[in-house]
């Protein structure tokens, strides 16, 4: 049994290795050399040892596999560290000014694109790589192409994604990009038959054109769930997975007003769709009946009481909108929120105890 536990330990180790980004131990000019023999481009991870979004890149994007399996495929990919080595001057060569900064270039050193900055989702990472490589997909030509009638998965995932980069390109989030990208995708929902609205191509608009179960897209996705191509249906059941997750949350922080007939429909969603596994959402829920029943001084009582039973994702949720959740109380259930900000302290770390203080201080209307 223990060699049998042993070899599945070893399987499931090798399989996610083989799903992350391979960035190689070689240097410069070795991935240049191995570039030309295996006829792909480099791929340059300029970084530094300081830079927070370049660890969050190394240790939540480049180890998912769709992102590994493009990069991969087009790539030898390397990193360099700015500081170091080589580095300076390379990072001085390709006038990098910011980190972390990504380069592809050809095995004769053409710059193909450079991109400043990381992604929180691997697949606009990638796509936002895929568009500034691709002179098919340059804006304009793109335009181009969805004007003269081109309805393909290809133009529509690359053409919306560019859309829902700039809506986040200046200080001032621009959301009439996100309304274009998300009518976009509904329009070429609309015109596909549903083998279509199935296909692996297709899988995208699912990923990224949900926000909630309630939407018309969703829902399809919902219904249909089991008759996707077998390729991505567990990808679906895991986007499926997190929009009810999502949705329990806002009940939960109070992003959205509670709605009792809506809501209904959310925990039924959870418990029909056998989401509620090892009793996941069951104290959340308790949660946010307590708070849509109006009663602040029992809701408050049911935090002091039964917050440590909530799952770790929703303790630090609720937390961090404490002050939303009990700004329409009475100012005696505010002083015992903050106190219970106030001794749950002991148990966070630097960054959350820095977030939290802000709701403290605004329960305590220190904070505007």
């Amino acid at each position: 049994m223990k060699k049998i536990i042993l070899f599945l330990s070893v399987s499931l180790f090798t399989l996610s290795l083989m799903a992350q980004t391979s960035f190689r131990d070689i240097t410069y000019k070795e991935a240049l050399a191995a570039a030309k023999a295996e006829k792909k481009q480099v791929f340059i991870d300029f970084y530094t040892s300081w830079c927070g979004p370049c660890k969050m890149m190394t240790n939540n994007v480049f180890p998912m596999k769709n992102v590994g399996d493009y990069l991969n495929a087009k790539f030898v990919c390397i990193k360099i560290d700015a500081e170091k080595g080589e580095g300076p001057e390379l990072a001085k060569r390709y006038q990098v000014k910011a980190y972390p900064t990504f380069i592809a270039i050809t095995p004769d050193e053409k710059i193909l694109m450079t991109k400043v900055g990381g992604a929180m989702d691997g697949n606009a990472f990638i796509g936002s790589i895929d568009r500034l490589i691709d002179p098919d997909k340059t804006p304009e030509r793109m335009q181009q192409r969805y004007e003269s009638g081109e309805r393909t998965a290809d133009l529509i995932s690359a053409y919306a994604g560019m859309k829902m980069e700039e809506v986040y390109k200046n200080r001032q989030p621009d959301m009439t990009k996100k309304d274009e990208a998300f009518k976009m995708v509904q329009d070429y929902f609309d015109g596909l038959k549903d083998q279509e609205r199935r296909a692996e191509e297709n899988l995208f608009i699912y990923t990224t054109y949900t926000e909630s179960p309630a939407d018309a897209i969703a829902r399809y996705m919902i219904t249909n769930r089991d008759k996707f191509a077998p390729a991505v249906q567990d990808k679906i059941m895991n986007r499926i997975g997190e929009l009810y997750k999502m949705e329990v949350l806002n009940y939960l922080t109070a992003r959205v007003p509670f709605d009792q007939q809506k809501y209904n429909v959310v925990k039924k969603g959870v418990m029909d769709l056998g989401l509620n596994k090892d009793e996941y959402y069951t104290t959340a829920f308790r949660f946010i009946e307590s708070y849509g029943a109006g009663d602040m001084d029992a809701f408050m009582t049911l935090c002091e009481k039964e917050y440590d039973q909530l799952n770790d994702d929703y303790k630090s949720s609720l937390m961090y909108s404490f002050a939303d959740v009990f700004a329409s109380a009475d100012e005696t259930v505010k002083k015992r929120a903050a106190k219970f900000i106030r001794r749950s302290f002991l148990d966070m770390d630097a960054t959350m105890i820095m977030f939290v203080a802000q709701q403290l201080m605004q329960l305590e209307g220190k904070g505007h």
